[in-house]
């Protein structure tokens, strides 16, 4: 068998409410080159029971992993153990509670393919609150490298994670997430990538819904992941540039 394109990623840990949905959005891609692999950071509810069904009706879904711990671990954790087993060219990441449109993976591929000097490419999102109600559109990212750059130097996170598609081979090369920054794996890859000269760009269409509630990591430890935000930028980024 010939490896897929695509390997996309999604870490959960007691998502039973939203994650059928977020499962169905990426099996109803138009772009079908993609293996599904999933990694449990310990699950205590039915989250299990319900990606276990997929995983016995879907061609695309290879595998489950865990990250053989007892308590939660944090995403970069049960991502990085999630792409050891990866064969994709690139890395696309799914959050158990978000949507990806039909057409994700299809522009994220397109545009991957025809800048081969970007290592990853992310999208606006329309928010959404637990209930699936549109709230706004996260249209706020800038979308050229240069701009992206600008941004990181500032301590602004400017890709919106779970629209994120990455290069396999160069995430490799920068060590994966770094488990130090449990809270902000993403922000801290980004910061590594372009600190190691690579570009990041941004596609300015929606192509992923975001959703809020109260029980996701944003609203759950805001107070913490500010604190450990501006720890990381401190180490990183020292000359804060305006």
């Amino acid at each position: 068998m010939t490896a897929p394109l695509v390997s996309v990623i999604m870490t959960v840990y007691n998502c039973e409410r939203y994650i059928e949905r977020s499962l169905e959005s990426i099996f109803n891609q138009s772009f079908q080159d993609f293996e599904f692999i999933i990694c449990d950071d310990s699950s205590t509810d039915k989250t299990w029971r319900i990606y276990i069904k997929h995983f016995s009706n879907n061609r695309n879904f290879v595998r489950i992993v865990h990250t053989g711990n007892r308590k939660p671990s944090g995403c970069g954790v049960g991502r990085n153990e999630a792409i050891k087993y990866a064969k994709g060219k690139y890395i696309a990441i799914q959050d158990a509670d978000d949507i990806s449109h039909p057409n994700r993976l299809e522009k994220e591929v397109e545009f991957l393919e025809n800048n081969n000097d970007i290592f990853c490419v992310g999208s606006f999102a329309d928010m959404i609150d637990a209930d699936g109600h549109f709230m706004n559109i996260m249209d706020y990212p800038p979308v050229s490298p240069e701009d992206i750059e600008k941004d990181i130097r500032k301590y602004i996170n400017p890709i919106i994670d779970p629209s994120s598609m990455f290069r396999r081979d160069i995430f490799n090369k920068l060590g994966g997430y770094d488990k130090e920054w449990k809270l902000i794996p993403d922000f801290n890859l980004w910061v590594r990538a372009i600190l190691g000269g690579y570009k990041i760009a941004n596609i300015d269409s929606v192509l992923v819904d975001y959703r809020r509630h109260d029980n996701s990591v944003t609203n759950k430890y805001h107070d913490d992941t500010v604190r450990e935000h501006f720890a990381m930028c401190r180490k990183y980024l020292p000359s804060k540039s305006r």
